[in-house]
């Protein structure tokens, strides 16, 4: 009986430091903006999605390199290998796909920022339409 008792006492005190946690997590992500990564030493921003979304609006200074095409890592490859290289595109698993093929091809520093929303949000760049 003393057993039941002590590990129903236990399950209280683990949901309640549980819901604190979670509480003081959400207070603390709510309340950050994302921050803006730097253009230091940045050799080029790579938009994965296709060429008529591209043409619609852009991150400026982004060049197209499209993942459906099936010649990214080829106009990929062409890139200087220096410096760090940002990718966004349509979807997260798109812009995986596009990193893990620079990686591949020996690049070093290449950053996934994410989706086009990511990256307005995250890059301190202004979107050409």
């Amino acid at each position: 009986m003393k057993y039941e008792l002590e590990r129903v006492e236990m399950k209280k005190v683990q949901a309640s430091v549980a819901a604190l946690l979670a509480l003081v997590l959400l207070t603390s992500l709510s309340a950050c903006a994302p921050a803006k990564l730097s253009m230091e030493n940045v050799t080029a921003i790579i938009d994965t999605r296709l060429a008529e979304e591209y043409n619609k609006s852009h991150m400026v200074g982004a060049i197209n390199i499209e993942m459906e095409s099936g010649g990214f890592s080829a106009e990929a490859s062409a890139l200087k290998n220096e410096g760090t290289i940002y990718i966004y595109g349509e979807t997260e698993e798109q812009v995986i796909q596009a990193v893990l093929e620079m990686r591949d091809l020996g690049f070093k520093s290449v950053i996934n920022v994410g989706t086009f929303a990511d990256a307005q949000n995250v890059l301190p760049l202004k979107v050409n339409k």
